[in-house]
């Protein structure tokens, strides 16, 4: 394969596709009579999200699969190119995740045949080829699992990514305690190539409302829910081999479901032996915990000083750094946001305008300065204030205006 060499090429073909995907989502996913069972894609400001509403799991996948079956497509494809760097077939993806398959909820599985069911196959354009993408269950399921298998068994295995990886993810979440009124930020940063997959879902089902960001069919990867209870999203590339478990997709929605506030969300996260290495701060209206886990049950809450805390892709706690494959790779990241921090707080607190500015550092929400489909950028972000209004976008919030979800409706 020779991305590098035929990047100004597949920019070009990126641009086409995101936008072919919207307009015809747009045109597919008008509901029957039937509003009790409907998807839209809406806009906030310009920026676009997925509104479903269902009155059944298996209901709520298909409107989802109908809609982000271009996404779920291009998902398939980075998945199956990703194991060809690597030299493994996308067969031994699917191997690894049905091993998964057992911590899926009976309600998660359902809407997974949905999307399946829903999606018959995509043509997707890609490096002077046409790719005729079919969507099976089990490719639903591969992609829910994806981050567990590639970052909690394939990377530490080989200790370390053997080339440029095509799939990867490096993120920065601030969350600030303003006197018992919790405020939260997150840029989500991941390879350009990757950026097709991207959207944002807000799902109501049940009772249950929940805005979260995706990757292709992900059930969730960070979001928000009708509580106010949002939590973040940070990867680490660790030497551990996760175990098999709850995949990331299923706790995020699970607790973005389920929980009231961040003790039920933080008892939900930890019911779980690690999949891999990851950090999480969760928030709701007035308070804030940080945790840091790595694989294999270690987890630790994180005490900050002061008033805010933020995560960039790195351990504070000295012993899990010991775990890290690349204990240097996000320093610069992680002290220029400590540093802005401590700039923009009065009395170690942040308001939601700090947070505004402090995201509006390039080292922070990073653009994609080349058209190099391997670099890494910020592909979306998301910001959750006093009165629980979440502030997103679909793209760098330095160059975009931001959208609104003002209340859970």
């Amino acid at each position: 394969m020779r991305l590098r060499n035929k990047s100004t090429l597949l920019v070009f073909i990126m641009a086409f596709s995101i936008g072919f995907c919207f307009l015809n989502s747009t045109v597919a996913c008008e509901g029957d009579s039937d509003y009790s069972n409907y998807a839209k894609w809406k806009f906030s400001n310009g920026q676009p999200y997925l509104y479903v509403a269902a009155d059944n799991y298996y209901t709520l996948g298909y409107l989802e699969g109908k809609n982000l079956a271009f996404q779920t497509a291009w998902m398939k494809l980075m998945i199956m190119l990703q194991a060809e760097q690597i030299g493994l077939s996308y067969d031994v993806a699917i191997y690894y995740a049905l091993d998964y398959l057992d911590y899926f909820s009976e309600e998660n599985i359902l809407e997974m045949h949905g999307i399946a069911a829903a999606i018959d196959f995509v043509q997707i354009p890609f490096m002077n080829q046409i790719y005729e993408i079919t969507i099976d269950f089990l490719d639903v399921l591969a992609q829910n699992c994806f981050w567990d298998i590639y970052y909690g068994k394939i990377i530490p295995i080989l200790s370390g990514y053997p080339q440029p990886p095509l799939i990867v993810a490096g993120c920065t979440a601030i969350a600030s305690n303003m006197g018992r009124k919790a405020i939260l930020g997150q840029t989500i940063d991941i390879s350009l190539l990757m950026q097709p997959t991207a959207s944002w879902v807000y799902t109501k089902i049940q009772g249950k409302k929940v805005f979260s960001f995706r990757t292709g069919s992900m059930l969730a990867m960070g979001g928000v829910n009708k509580y106010g209870v949002a939590i973040s999203t940070n990867l680490l590339e660790v030497f551990n081999v996760g175990c098999v478990g709850k995949p990331i997709s299923v706790i995020y929605r699970s607790a973005l479901e389920n929980a009231k506030n961040v003790r039920q969300a933080k008892n939900i996260i930890l019911d779980n032996d690690f999949t891999l290495g990851w950090n999480y701060i969760i928030r709701d209206r007035r308070h804030i915990i940080a945790i840091e886990t790595i694989p294999n049950s270690y987890s630790v809450e994180r005490v900050w000083r002061g008033k805010y805390t933020f995560d960039a892709n790195i351990y504070e706690n000295p012993y899990f750094k010991s775990f890290m494959i690349y204990p240097n790779k996000y320093v610069e990241r992680y002290n220029r946001v400590s540093e802005l921090c401590q700039t923009y707080s009065q009395d170690g607190k942040l308001n939601i305008k700090d947070l505004f500015e402090i995201f509006s550092d390039p080292l922070v929400a990073r653009r994609y300065t080349s058209p190099d489909p391997l670099e890494v950028g910020t592909t979306g972000s998301f910001f959750v204030d006093t009165k629980n209004n979440v502030y997103f976008c679909l793209g760098n919030p330095l160059d975009s205006e931001l959208g609104l979800i003002s209340s859970f409706k």
